[in-house]
């Protein structure tokens, strides 16, 4: 059984003329998607009410992995499966294509010929191979991440670009290579968020993505790891002060 504050509660169900309807807990505040991506109708989020989603989101799966019995992958984790409630705290919802993971399953390893999924938050192996691990629902939940970060859609919908290029998690490889990555992060960060964050710890969640979208699968952190570094960033987030940003800043490009 499935009980978790962070995945969408399932309150009942009903027959009604040969059809069968799910009844789910209520979400006030839509989905992360509406308030990313369609901001003429909402609000516009804060630094640290996108740390704590992201915390949110990763304290479910990594319920989902290690904590259930059998382990479930999501494997259509994506911001408009991500529901918000009243008090703007984040459920996974949408299990239509979860896969359960038995005890005997080497390593979590399952294999399919029917990839499904949306464009941008398909892991690699899967796309290549049919390659269904833990490790899929960490490189989703890493493009979730840049979303937040950046508030682009995890794929640009231009018909006139090469897909490889305007997917969030190769961009992210461009910004934290090379040099000049401070300049180069807070270009690539939410304009809505106005300069209203701590820029080093942007570039720790940056980061944190990066590692999860690697196009190894092994060499992707897992959930609990996930979660223990997102549990820093927002105990961090939530002690912030914005006086504080202007000598905090200046470690990026220094030592790093």
């Amino acid at each position: 059984m499935i009980n978790h504050s962070n995945v969408i509660r399932l309150s009942g169900f009903c027959l009604h003329e040969g059809n069968t309807y799910l009844v789910y807990e209520y979400a006030d505040n839509g989905s992360l998607t509406d308030w990313l991506h369609f901001n003429n109708t909402y609000r516009i989020l804060a630094w640290k009410q996108r740390v704590r989603i992201a915390y949110d989101v990763a304290d479910a799966l990594n319920y989902l992995h290690n904590y259930t019995n059998p382990s479930y992958i999501h494997k259509n984790l994506k911001t408009s499966n991500i529901l918000l409630d009243a008090n703007l705290r984040a459920k996974v919802a949408n299990f239509g294509l979860a896969r359960t993971l038995e005890n005997d399953q080497d390593g979590g390893l399952q294999l399919t010929r029917h990839v499904v999924g949306t464009q941008g938050y398909l892991a690699p192996e899967y796309i290549e191979n049919g390659v269904i691990t833990p490790k899929l629902d960490v490189f989703a939940f890493g493009v979730v991440m840049l979303e937040l970060l950046s508030g682009k859609e995890a794929a640009a919908t231009a018909i006139d670009k090469s897909a490889g290029d305007d997917l969030l998690s190769v961009m992210i490889m461009r910004v934290l290579e090379g040099d000049n990555v401070r300049e180069k992060l807070s270009a690539f960060l939410d304009p809505c968020l106005r300069d209203e964050y701590p820029l080093d710890l942007a570039f720790s969640m940056a980061q944190l993505a990066k590692s999860c979208v690697e196009h190894d699968l092994n060499t992707r952190p897992s959930m609990p790891q996930v979660f223990m570094m997102l549990s820093k960033i927002l105990s961090s987030s939530l002690d912030w002060d914005p006086s504080d940003e202007l000598n905090r800043s200046r470690s990026i490009d220094s030592g790093r």
